[in-house]
């Protein structure tokens, strides 16, 4: 099914959607046996291990868990946004080291904002600060190699083949927000649709997002927005929009165009009882796109309870089609074919780690 959206602040129209429903599963055969092969693998994961002590000492306590990726090793890399570090423990749980910290020396980072591990195992930091740090293995370990300076501001990154791909705010409205950043003989590519409005704040919050990657049919990106009801995905070889999905009843706090070119703002400032607001991508290479969204009542907003549930929907990302797994899922930091790392926030940040059976 699609549906014609409505026309918004998007630089360019997103022309036919895929629609995503929490009672409908995927519409073509192909999507649903993918996701259903996975889904009763992910079911019958076992926990191996977990991270997050108030009384464990510096090593496990954590302030603000931000990222994770999980290494070919066997070990987990868990980004602390505030503590500006990523410490490393073995999959069961046992610390073994720490990377990063505040400053702007060698090794140190200042906004860290996420992981990326590259085919090679080296290690990359996409930090706010318009900078990628990268860590390299050297025999047990990470250690610091080099930085290289990003013009905007990194906010997510993965690794397809040779190309680094970053979601990075650049400067002005109508700049373009992913990014192709090879490795090899390849020119950098800048493509995906912004927000059309100049307002810096505007357009700073409704284009940014996360992503996920992977390497089938020559490389793809996804990108899900944190204030628009919007999942997309581009073909990185020439920045080609491959398909777009929306999510039926989704509640986003959005700027429209209304009549006459009038920017609209709809969400907590107008009569929604309840909001959505991005909280996770996870997933590619070879496993489905899990896209996560916060939903909240607007009283709990207002209120500053804390108040959410988390809402999972898994997407074939060679289709856009997917389903939705419930709100029984906490946020996921990292999901690959043989792991999945939980995170909780309260009453405490915590860590689980899972394995998923072949």
């Amino acid at each position: 099914m699609v549906i014609h959206p409505i026309p918004d602040s998007l630089t360019t129209p997103p022309g036919e959607a895929v629609v995503l429903s929490r009672t409908r599963g995927p519409a073509s055969a192909a999507s649903a046996r993918k996701i259903r092969a996975f889904r009763e693998r992910f079911e019958r994961r076992e926990t191996v291990g977990r991270i997050g002590d108030l009384d464990g000492g510096e090593e496990t306590t954590f302030a603000l868990l931000w990222d994770a990726a999980v290494t070919d090793a066997g070990e987990v890399l868990i980004l602390d946004r505030i503590q500006t570090n990523v410490r490393v423990f073995s999959v069961t749980g046992d610390y073994l080291y720490t990377l990063g910290g505040q400053g702007e020396g060698p090794g140190e980072l200042r906004v860290p904002e996420a992981l990326v591990l590259e085919p090679g195992g080296d290690l990359l930091v996409a930090d706010q600060a318009q900078l990628i740090h990268r860590f390299v293995r050297r025999g047990d370990r990470f250690e610091y190699y080099d930085r290289s300076r990003f013009e905007g501001e990194p906010r997510d990154a993965c690794w397809v083949g040779d190309d680094l791909i970053v979601h990075g705010m650049r400067s002005g409205a109508g700049q373009q927000i992913l990014h192709r950043m090879p490795a090899g003989p390849r020119s950098e590519l800048s493509f995906a649709v912004p927000y059309r409005y100049s307002p810096s704040l505007v357009y700073e919050m409704l284009s940014r997002g996360q992503v996920a990657c992977g390497v089938e049919n020559g490389g793809w990106v996804v990108i899900a927005y944190r204030l628009r009801n919007a999942i997309e995905a581009y073909d990185i070889v020439d920045g080609e929009l491959l398909w777009n999905a929306r999510i039926d009843g989704l509640q986003p706090t959005e700027a429209r165009e209304g009549r006459g070119g009038r920017e609209v703002t709809t969400g907590i400032f107008g009569d929604e009882r309840a909001l959505h607001f991005l909280r996770r991508v996870a997933g590619g290479n070879g496993v489905p796109v899990f896209v996560q969204y916060s939903y909240s009542l607007r009283e709990d907003i207002l209120n500053q309870t804390g108040h959410h549930t988390v809402e999972t929907y898994v997407l074939d990302p060679e289709t856009g089609e997917g389903e939705y797994w419930g709100d029984s899922l906490p946020s996921m930091l990292a999901v690959t074919d043989e792991f999945v790392v939980f995170s909780w926030n309260a009453p405490y940040p915590r860590v689980e780690v899972a394995r998923i059976p072949k």
